[in-house]
């Protein structure tokens, strides 16, 4: 469990804004900056400027965001940058300018960044520590406190691989500043070595769902072409123009498809002046295989309501997308797996489980997509119900079986779609365990897909890596047809299956290679493999074969390109953690942290971190709070690069956190979790300004031990055992023992404190809440539970 600091009061834009981040959005980029609730008399910051410039060179994009805001009041004031990243981009460039001097981020591994931090503090230096969340890797928070009068400058770089879905490469970027924005520009430059065939800017989308609509042109966005393989997209609104999208601000987002020339150059090898390769194959004239496609389909109790009726709506409608040449059929399950198959002789569907109560053949289960089977599958899915438990490793038990039962075409397409929004009766290590070992002679291809907030992605996305496919977040919406409806279609023309790269003998260095065997090459999508040549080594044509195909030896173009190394990185490090994340290895762990430190890029395995001289206390971001799905308040920084961004101290696990010698630092706290310094000043003091604790003449109320409800009976144990950050710590819990020095520490809001047993420091903000009470913790004797307790607190002994 993460330690979470009090979170400041939602106003109208965050739910704004967590509206737009909480579901399908993901991909994009989205900016927003935000403060701490203020004084009303107080104007509200200004973001005079907000640029978003990208690069896109080969399909490999590199994207900076530059937001210069001023506080405008004549009070310091905490100013908030958030943003939200493309799914799979990594951050490898964050800067904060200030007062003329620019504080740069750094790459760390996990540890040694943790280790770093901790160094920081002991020599009393301003410290962030940032990691990625690995569950939540696409949301950006940094809070910093800003001095009257003062501006601040945010520069965040990120980098991706632009995916080819359905035909298009497609750069997203979220936009939400708050508010009117004077200067606010969107400039994306695309440089390609073939020709651009393809450029489109819809209009911007101001809803989180997509539309059913056919796209329309954006009508503020400028469209150039200097060249055949270059352009150049300017979408820059004025202040009236700005208005007119939405009178608090833009807040949507942009979206940039283009595409290019695959016909002519579909086999298209980039070759650096240092060795690095890139391979690009989309072959666009190979007719689509015949597919057999198994859906399994979760109708459990908890898809009651409008889940059920969403899934009803969108397998109707993929149903209507399905070819001539397809073969198909459906497994539902709940308290047990449902197989259906149309009954021809009476024009009905049966099951092989459940009413009538009649066994078939598994092998009578698929059965082609004619107009007759596909009408009375339409049918059956308009009847189903939602009811029962979640038997899913039955489910896909019986879904192999079925699989196994009829024999395709060698070159035939083996899908199967697993839908559910719950966890798995039993728990899901035998299904990771047994479809796997299952599936290795059959090689159906496995694609999850989480509906959801209760679905348990992590384990859907790993059995899918596991099976040649991928996961998908489906999110709760209006829009959950749609969602599924696109996500079929770009699964629904599948080209070649088992396809394998192979490069001649000496020519590559193999260690260099990224994956070179795909399960499947679906239409409208892009296969790209990247390496490094042997020194002196030239690149021959490379074979593509595909599973019962012939060889496809289509001619290879061979280019030199600028750059490619970094794209070969990203490509590495992406597919060495989904490896790792399939089958845990550290093995590969290891090689990827490896890479990403080389290059600079923010993982699930590396951390930024962040120094600032002169400065005397420190927090851990890690630790500074706990997140909120969707979007992350300044009590809630601890994913992609997340957090309090300040000189606020709460006490480490391994001991206390220097005193600040500075009480005004020019990086401070958020008011509302200030601690009040002894006499209190400034624009926020008060008797007591930390949430929940009364003050008597200036001191925070304390309470007694057995007022804390988390500790249960302290009576029947010596021991407390607290979740810190996913790991179990066990304390000491010193019921009556007497305080020897007492060792000087900072507390949660930068104040000054000394660590006691916890017996005696009981503040009333975290009696109830372990979380609030996380911020405080600190060691007392090496191995006794205690809590920075502030020096101006009431002293209590246990019997006191």
């Amino acid at each position: 469990m993460e330690a979470a600091a009090r979170p400041r009061p939602v106003t109208d834009s965050m739910r704004a804004w967590e509206a737009v981040v909480a579901a399908a959005l993901v991909a994009g980029f989205a900016l927003a900056l935000a403060t701490a609730d203020a004084e009303p008399e107080y104007p509200p910051p200004d973001v005079y400027s907000l640029h978003v410039v990208s690069h896109v060179r080969n399909r490999y994009a590199r994207t900076v965001v530059t937001s210069r805001v001023a506080n405008t009041a004549n009070v310091s004031r905490e100013i908030s940058f958030d943003a939200v990243l493309p799914e799979t981009a990594f951050i490898s460039g964050f800067v904060i300018e200030m007062d003329g001097k620019a504080y740069e981020a750094y790459v760390k591994g996990k540890e040694e960044a943790r280790q770093e931090y901790r160094q920081a503090v002991e020599g009393g230096q301003g410290a962030a520590h940032v990691q990625l969340s690995a569950r939540d890797s696409n949301v950006v928070s940094v809070s910093v406190n800003v001095e009257a009068q003062k501006k601040v400058t945010f520069n965040l770089t990120y980098e991706e691989l632009l995916q080819r879905e359905l035909g298009a490469y497609h750069l997203r970027i979220n936009l939400n500043p708050g508010q009117i924005v004077n200067d606010l520009s969107v400039e994306v430059h695309i440089n390609e070595t073939s020709d651009i065939t393809l450029l489109e800017v819809p209009s911007l989308q101001q809803s989180n769902e997509i539309s059913d609509e056919e796209y329309s042109t954006n009508p503020l966005a400028h469209m150039e072409r200097p060249s055949d393989t270059t352009a150049v997209v300017r979408w820059s609104p004025s202040r009236e123009e700005q208005a007119a999208l939405r009178a608090e601000g833009v807040q949507g987002q942009l979206l940039v498809r283009y595409d290019v020339d695959h016909a002519a150059n579909n086999n298209q090898i980039l070759v650096t002046d240092d060795g690095y390769f890139v391979h690009f194959y989309s072959p666009p004239d190979l007719p689509p295989l015949e597919k057999y496609i198994v859906f399994v389909l979760d109708v459990s109790g908890s898809m009651t309501g409008n889940k059920i009726d969403q899934l009803i709506r969108a397998m109707v409608s993929i149903f209507d997308e399905l070819s001539p040449r397809d073969n198909f059929t459906l497994i539902v399950f709940s308290s047990e797996p449902k197989v259906w198959w149309p009954d021809t002789e009476n024009n009905a569907y049966m099951y092989s489980y459940g009413w009538p109560k009649r066994q078939r053949n598994d092998a009578d289960a698929i059965v082609s997509a004619t107009p007759e089977n596909v009408a009375r599958a339409k049918d059956f899915v308009r009847s189903l119900y939602a009811l029962g438990g979640t038997a899913m490793y039955e489910a896909l038990d019986r879904a192999l079986r079925v699989s196994r039962s009829r024999v395709p075409r060698p070159d035939a397409s083996l899908v199967m779609v697993l839908l559910t929004d719950g966890l798995p009766d039993g728990g899901s290590d035998a299904i990771l365990q047994d479809f796997t070992a299952g599936n290795v002679e059959r090689e159906v291809t496995l694609f999850t897909l989480a509906f959801g907030e209760d679905a348990d992605f992590g384990f859907l996305r790993k059995l899918a890596l596991r099976n040649g496919g991928f996961g998908r977040r489906i999110y709760e919406a209006a829009d959950a047809h749609l969602q599924l409806r696109n996500f079929y279609r770009q699964v629904a023309s599948p080209l070649l299956s088992s396809v394998n790269f192979t490069y001649g003998d000496g020519q590559v260095e193999e260690e260099s290679l990224t994956r070179t065997k795909f399960s499947t090459l679906f239409r409208g999508s892009e296969l790209v493999v990247s390496g490094r040549l042997q020194p002196a080594a030239s690149l021959e044509e490379p074979v593509v074969v595909g599973e019962g195909r012939q060889l496809l030896r289509s001619p290879a173009s061979l280019e030199k390109a600028s750059s490619g190394e970094r794209l070969w990185a990203f490509l590495t490090v992406h597919q060495l953690l989904d490896l790792d994340a399939a089958t845990p290895n550290q093995t590969l762990k290891d090689r990827a942290k490896e890479i990403a430190l080389k290059y600079s890029f923010v993982t699930p395995v590396t951390s930024l971190v962040v120094v600032k001289p002169n400065d005397t206390s420190a927090v851990d971001l890690d630790r500074a709070g706990g997140k909120r799905r969707g979007y992350f308040t300044t009590a809630a920084p601890a994913s992609l690069l997340g957090g309090y961004f300040t000189t606020a101290a709460p006490a480490s696990l391994g001991g206390v956190v220097p005193k600040p010698l500075d009480p005004s630092p020019p990086f401070c706290c958020p008011p509302d979790l200030e601690i009040p310094q002894v006499p209190p000043s400034g624009p926020y003091a008060t008797t007591s300004s930390h949430p929940g604790v009364a003050a008597s003449s200036g001191q925070p109320q304390v309470l007694r031990i057995w007022e804390i409800t988390w500790l249960g009976s302290v009576s029947n144990s010596s021991h407390v055992t607290l979740e810190v950050n996913g790991t179990a710590q066990t304390y000491e819990l010193a019921l009556s023992k007497t305080e020897s020095q007492l060792e000087e520490c900072a507390t949660p809001g930068g104040g000054p404190g000394q660590c006691r047993h916890l017996t005696n420091c009981v503040l009333p903000n975290f009696a109830n809440s372990l979380d609030d009470f996380l911020p405080y913790l600190c060691v007392v004797d090496g191995s006794y539970v205690g809590a920075c307790c502030p020096d101006n607190t009431i002293p209590h002994t246990l019997g006191g």
